[in-house]
């Protein structure tokens, strides 16, 4: 909708279009408010998005030419009697920091000859070069959603609104079975885990063929095959995230595929992690005795004992070590099933492995969804259903400030830039709109270290293309921090076909670049790479681009204690965790303190079950 169009009142106003603040928005539009969402940006999802490569190289162009905010109007002209003024913030002014890209791949294109029997076939607009001069963004075409429509259905692809109440379904793959199957079948199983075993698989000590470069040219080229997230996260199958999309139906604007692997990086190795009942019986680096410890341990964790709680407050690898599993247990299972450090409290340990262990079996063998198209997907729906149930969007259109009834601290409209007034009721902001003088307690801003990769292969190559990998790096050096890596295949509506994309997270001790470029030039081929004529070297996928960049940790603000009305509520920026937790639970607590009662995202109906006027 265009700015000079708005109404002059509603319900709720919400200023940024985040995943929290899109699930606020759909959740507020489902029971009959009147909901604005605007957005400064040209893009929906904020620090959530996703972009197509050439709309990423638009907005790090941006980044790099960003001007200084502009002097705040004066609207003191619009003040009725009774009223203030409070000026929001520039929300994109301090949320990235430390953005640097390399580019390691050539910059043209080979000879045509050559160039049409390395590459996959372009199905890219010859104009798509011409349009890294456009913002692109998952979020702000629907042109482009329409395309993807056309394309070939992803495989494997998991629907997240199946039918889940069957316990039948879950208990199948529930650990508390585990041990008990292995008991009474072993037998039976060890013939087909043998005839697994001899299956080939791809070895990485054979000599590989030679790999066609893929340049820089091309990558522009298919830009509109990528979409690159500014976040890395994936979906716990019994996560709230994956709840509320089940429960408020809005699963249906998107499609989902199961996380195939979990890997782990160990003494110069990729190496994948046992968590499932499959991939434990056909490990082939666990023993038969580390197996039904592993499986012993697991059954154990699902309930709490006093044997666990006499730990409490004390390092969860202590009590790893305590139940004698052995060094190549106890690893997987710190880093890779538990997702912690060796300090973290025993307590918090189980808790984070029986939350791994409860999401097994509902969707595959891992715990893990990831959307098909990107993150950026997500917000999207959510604003879509707030849009289908009366929802107004405005892109490109910021508030300028609130006006607050001194009386009662409340805030009753809002100024957009274009000197219009607002009513609202109640006032949704993203944290980024609060400026630091509106902030009660100056608590230091946290970052997390970001890298986006495109390589041209496989950390573990497999037979399949279809491969989704979490991949967990314990700190490589004393003081680092532990990494995060998530590799998607072209399966996923991500990369362009011959290529992977890789998104590497951790805590920040200081710049992206220097968080991380020693994890990727040591499990990557890049030109500072060590020992490259090593054969171990030379089967690493090489990096064709990356992006570093620091982005502002939303678990670290608080979205409470600020000097704003009672009716003005915060919602924080993407945090480091894997899940989604946070962002639910700011969306809900809201929607909780403005409508009590009211049920958070019922069930949108289905389009045959709706009755228009005049139907029989």
């Amino acid at each position: 909708m265009a700015a000079e169009d708005l109404p002059s009142e509603f319900d709720v106003v919400i200023l940024g279009t985040g995943l929290a603040e899109s699930v606020a928005a759909a959740a507020f539009s489902r029971v009959g408010q009147r909901v604005l969402h605007v957005d400064r940006r040209s893009y929906y999802a904020a620090n959530w998005a996703s972009f197509t490569f050439n709309g990423l190289l638009n907005w790090i162009e941006q980044y790099h030419e960003e001007d200084p905010p502009d002097e705040p109007r004066d609207w003191s002209s619009l003040l009725e009697e009774g009223e203030e003024l409070i000026y929001l913030s520039n929300p994109d002014s301090a949320s990235i920091k430390n953005l640097q890209v390399f580019c390691f791949t050539s910059e043209e294109e080979e000879e045509e000859e050559e160039a049409s029997s390395s590459t996959p076939p372009n199905t890219a607009d010859e104009d798509a070069v011409k349009e890294s001069s456009e913002t692109e963004s998952a979020g702000s075409q629907e042109e482009e959603t329409q395309e993807r429509g056309e394309e070939e259905e992803p495989k494997e692809v998991s629907k997240v609104e199946r039918d889940l109440s069957s316990d039948a379904t879950c208990s199948r793959f529930h650990v508390l079975s585990l041990m008990r199957w292995f008991e009474s079948t072993h037998r039976r199983v060890c013939p087909t885990i043998q005839e697994e075993e001899e299956e080939p698989e791809a070895d990485q000590s054979q000599p590989q063929p030679a790999k066609k470069k893929i340049s820089y040219a091309q990558l522009v080229k298919e830009g509109r095959r990528f979409n690159i997230d500014l976040v890395s996260k994936l979906m716990y199958s019994r996560g709230s995230l994956v709840d509320l999309l089940i429960k408020s139906n809005v699963s249906r604007y998107a499609e989902f595929k199961n996380v195939s692997r979990i890997l782990t990086y160990r003494q110069g190795r990729v190496e994948p992690v046992p968590c499932s009942r499959a991939d434990v019986f056909a490990s082939r680096q666990l023993s038969v005795v580390e197996k039904r410890k592993l499986m012993r341990f697991l059954t154990s964790c699902m309930e709490e004992t006093e044997e666990q709680k006499a730990y409490d407050g004390r390092p969860y690898s202590q009590f790893l070590r305590e139940q004698q599993l052995g060094d190549n247990l106890q690893y997987f299972i710190l880093y890779s099933i538990a997702m912690v450090t060796e300090d973290t409290p025993a307590e918090e340990g189980l808790a984070c492995t029986r939350n791994f262990l409860q999401c097994l079996g509902r969707y595959g063998n891992t715990p893990f969804l990831f959307p098909v198209y990107g993150l950026g997907e997500i917000p999207q729906c959510f604003c879509r259903m707030c849009a289908v149930f009366g929802g107004i969007y405005c892109l490109r259109h910021s508030v300028s400030c609130l006006l607050v009834d001194k009386d009662t601290n409340r805030c009753k409209a809002v100024i957009d830039s274009r000197g219009q007034r607002i009513s609202c009721g109640h006032l949704v902001v993203e944290e980024g709109y609060v400026g630091a003088e509106l902030k009660r307690a100056a608590t230091p801003t946290r970052f997390v270290s970001r890298a986006v990769l495109i390589t041209d292969g496989s950390v573990l190559p497999s037979s399949s293309d279809q491969q989704v990998s979490l991949v967990t790096i314990p700190p490589i050096t004393a003081g680092c921090a532990a990494v995060r890596m998530v590799e998607l295949s072209p399966s996923t509506m991500t990369c362009m076909p011959g290529t992977y994309l890789v998104h590497l997270t951790c805590q920040s001790s200081g710049s992206a670049y220097d968080d991380l470029s020693p994890l990727v030039t040591r499990m990557f081929c890049t030109p500072d790479s060590p020992d490259q004529d090593s054969p171990d070297q030379g089967n690493c996928p090489s990096v064709l681009w990356c992006l570093y960049f620091n982005i502002t940790d939303g678990s670290g603000l608080e979205a409470q204690g600020h000097n704003l009305p009672s009716n003005v509520y915060v919602c924080s920026g993407p945090d480091g965790a894997l899940g989604h937790e946070n962002a639910i639970k700011q969306a809900e607590s809201i929607f909780s303190k403005i409508l009590p009662g009211e049920d958070f995202c019922p069930p949108a109906p289905n389009p045959e079950d709706i009755i228009y006027d005049g139907d029989a």
